[in-house]
This record gives structure tokens, C-alpha cells and sequence, in this order.
């Protein structure tokens, strides 16, 4: 099921800030000789429509080249779980800041393994996401975390099986949609007054039949 808001949780911060990722992350990503993020969920093949969007975004070289992050990438099976009107609407140009905001709620600006996370509340490039640990369970907003600690060179990738939206998504999407009808509206009303109405055709006078007169011989 696809929750569209970050679920509220009561959560205690328990966890000092982590900005490097710990010697055992960095000699495997050493001896696997593995690239950026963006390299990683390319490799990872069933993160194919995150990878799309965040170049959609105008988001892939960031994940390419700065950080570190840590990625919660939601799985491709995730994406399609959206409705299909959300998706519609995230891809439209006219609104890749709303694309920018939900992909951001998935990027952490630190390395964050595993075993970092409790039960907290997490600062990503578009404000707070809880995160709640239950025994070997770990929730990020809406989302289960199904693997983690998945390596790059500029950060960790933990797999997610929902997206993570903002909150006021839907009813900023509603308010767009209102808006584009409005002005198309406003357009055609426009486009009635100003066209100019055909002149009217002139008929023309009807021929007056000849008269015919009796011919005397």
C-alpha cells in the first residue's frame, strides 16, 4: 500500500552525528572498486526509475560527484506502486521542483550505515523523515528497509519498498491541476470574445422572371 505522507512516529534522537563511513564500508568499497551512487543503483538493476528521475531531476550528478549521502532508493516495484496520476505528474517539467522534493526526502547528507540508524528522526535535503527500528526491522517514513549498506565511493545506499513523499504532495498537485484548468479556461473565454464574427453574406436580388404577352398573327 502507498502511504502519500511521512508517518509520524514518537521517536527519542539517540545517535551523534556520523559524517564518514566506517573502515569496514570503505575497504569494501576499496576492494570492490565501485563507483558513485549513481554507478551503484545503475548496478543494482532494480533501481532503474529512480536512477531516470533523479537525471530528470537534474539530481544525478550530485549524486555523482558530491557528498557524502546516504541514499534510501526506493525499488523500481516501488514506483510502480504509485498511482499512476502522482507519476504523471512528477515527470511534467512544469513541476520537477515537486520531483526535487521528493527525491530529496530520500537523501540523508551523511553516511548513515545499518547499525547508525535508530529510532530518530532523520534531517534529508527536504526536511524530516522518522526512522523507527523494530528488532531487525528498520521503517524510514512510510517504508521498510528490505537491504542495506549497499557501497559507493561517495556514500551507502539502503534498498526501500516505498516511495517517501511530502506530506502536502496530493493538495499540491490539486492546487496546479485547479490552476492549469483556470487559465486554459480564461484562455478560451478570451479567444471567443476576440474572434471576430463572420460577416454576413449578401444575397442577391432575385431575377424578375420575363413577361410573356399573347402575339396576335
Amino acid at each position: 500500500m502507498v502511504l502519500l505522507s511521512t508517518t509520524t512516529l514518537a521517536v527519542t534522537p539517540s545517535r551523534a552525528e556520523v559524517t564518514t563511513s566506517s573502515p569496514e564500508l570503505e575497504t569494501e568499497v576499496a576492494q570492490l572498486g565501485v563507483g558513485s551512487l549513481v554507478d551503484s543503483l545503475a548496478a543494482a538493476g532494480d533501481m532503474n526509475t529512480l536512477l531516470q528521475l533523479a537525471e530528470l531531476a537534474g539530481m544525478a550528478d550530485t549524486l555523482a560527484n558530491d557528498g557524502p549521502f546516504t541514499l534510501f532508493a526506493p525499488t523500481d516495484q516501488a514506483f510502480q506502486d504509485l498511482p499512476q496520476s502522482v507519476v504523471n505528474a512528477l515527470t511534467d517539467p512544469a513541476n520537477r521542483d515537486l520531483l526535487q522534493d521528493v527525491l530529496g526526502m530520500h537523501v540523508v547528507p551523511e553516511i548513515l550505515e545499518a547499525n547508525d540508524i535508530g529510532n530518530e528522526v532523520l534531517d534529508t535535503l527536504n526536511g524530516p523523515v522518522n526512522a523507527r527500528v523494530q528488532g531487525n526491522r528498520v521503517n524510514v517514513g512510510p517504508a521498510r528497509v528490505i537491504d542495506t549498506d549497499i557501497p559507493a565511493n561517495n556514500g551507502v545506499i539502503h534498498k526501500i519498498d516505498t516511495v517517501i513523499v511530502p506530506g502536502d504532495l496530493q493538495s499540491r498537485l490539486d492546487e496546479r491541476s485547479t490552476e492549469t484548468t483556470t487559465e486554459t479556461t480564461t484562455e478560451t473565454r478570451t479567444e471567443t470574445r476576440t474572434t471576430p464574427a463572420p460577416a454576413p453574406r449578401s444575397t442577391p436580388a432575385p431575377r424578375s422572371t420575363p413577361r410573356t404577352f399573347p402575339v396576335t398573327w
